[in-house]
């Protein structure tokens, strides 16, 4: 009788949960998008001939030996992680990047503490410029639209940018405040080498950063996404765009990161 009663307790939360899910918390974009994710994945895995298992990391992978072979890059503070932060391979593998492709222009969205600035203005010419984009936290409950609950912490902060103030390659980064769903890019067409698109990791921001930042692009540029792996809003909005986009036709995963690039 006891087990019967643990069960029913147990069957009446989960259909609780799932009435919830399915009624009120609809209303939420990214609730939705993580349920069709979850159903694609559902629906792959149980329609397949052989019923194997799909792999939501559909991005083809590349290697950093690839990519630019030795590590060549200077770094700052790259033990220094923690939450929201790049990890130490992660920031390195983006310095190296950056070195390599030596960019006159770059913009960043999402500056948070501003290590992976820091690090990308370590990397660049004397005269490179980056711009980089961060949402004030007196914004933070006007976004024009919504953004994770998991991200207010990196947005509700006193110092934007903190990072690199004050240090000798500050001279090279120029920051800019606003909601990137509003903010004017319209300056910055056809200007831009090389992007690093580190904003809200919902899908319909993600998809926003990305059509802003193709839209500044020079040919041949270089667009960097992070957390990939780490945020279902982030890889259901890139499998999406690498399906069904052919200017992302060429996106790839690099091994053992979160990290997302394509190079036009």
């Amino acid at each position: 009788m006891k087990n019967l009663m643990n069960n029913f307790r147990l069957y009446a939360g989960v259909l609780r949960r799932i009435s919830h899910t399915l009624t009120v918390g609809m209303l939420n974009a990214d609730r939705r998008t993580s349920l069709l994710s979850l159903y694609h994945v559902y629906y792959k895995n149980n329609h397949s001939s052989d019923h194997t298992p799909i792999d939501p990391y559909i991005i083809p992978k590349t290697d950093v030996f690839e990519l630019f072979g030795n590590d060549n890059a200077e770094y700052e503070g790259v033990y220094e992680c923690g939450f929201g932060h790049t990890t130490e391979f992660e920031l390195k593998v983006i310095s190296n990047l950056v070195r390599k492709a030596n960019p006159q222009r770059i913009f960043e969205i999402g500056t948070f503490e501003g290590r992976t600035t820091l690090n990308m203005a370590l990397n660049c010419e004397a005269n490179a410029e980056i711009i980089t984009l961060d949402l004030p936290a007196s914004e933070l409950k006007a976004t024009l639209m919504e953004i994770e609950d998991g991200e207010v912490r990196y947005v509700d902060k006193e110092v934007s940018g903190e990072r690199f103030m004050g240090h000798a390659m500050s001279y090279k980064i120029k920051q800019v405040f606003g909601d990137s769903a509003t903010f004017s890019f319209d300056e910055y067409k056809n200007s831009i080498d090389l992007a690093f698109i580190d904003g809200s990791h919902a899908y319909d921001y993600v998809i926003n950063d990305t059509e802003k930042i193709l839209s500044i692009m020079r040919p041949n540029g270089l667009i960097i996404w992070h957390d990939y792996t780490n945020w279902e809003g982030v890889r259901a909005a890139m499998n999406e765009l690498y399906s069904n986009d052919l200017r992302l036709k060429n996106l790839k995963h690099i091994g053992g990161t979160s990290i997302l690039m394509l190079q036009l």
